[in-house]
């Protein structure tokens, strides 16, 4: 395991990841920053959750569309992608509270 630093909507979140997945973890948050930004300009929203929660649907909805049939969300990522993405969620949700 190693520590990485990601940048993800202007915020640096430390995390931990096994070696073969950190640059995957790097291409998913520069994969939300640039949908992020690109929401941020098309529609004015300036509010991070509202931009974080339209990012968050429009990245998982296209992974489900390239599936092309309904997959259970628990199918599409393992117990320790949800762990993370639960734990990144927390840590956004309590540093916007700030």
């Amino acid at each position: 395991m190693e520590t990485i630093r990601l940048n993800i909507a202007g915020r640096e979140y430390p995390l931990s990841a096994a070696a073969n997945e950190v640059e995957s973890l790097r291409q998913a948050a520069d994969a939300i920053n640039a949908q992020f930004d690109a929401f941020r300009q098309q529609f004015q929203v300036d509010d991070p959750v509202d931009l974080l929660a339209m990012t968050a649907l429009q990245l998982t909805s296209s992974g489900l569309d390239r599936n092309d049939k309904k997959v259970e969300p628990s199918k599409v990522l393992t117990d320790d992608s949800l762990k993370q993405i639960e734990h990144l969620r927390q840590r956004i949700h309590k540093a916007l509270e700030l």
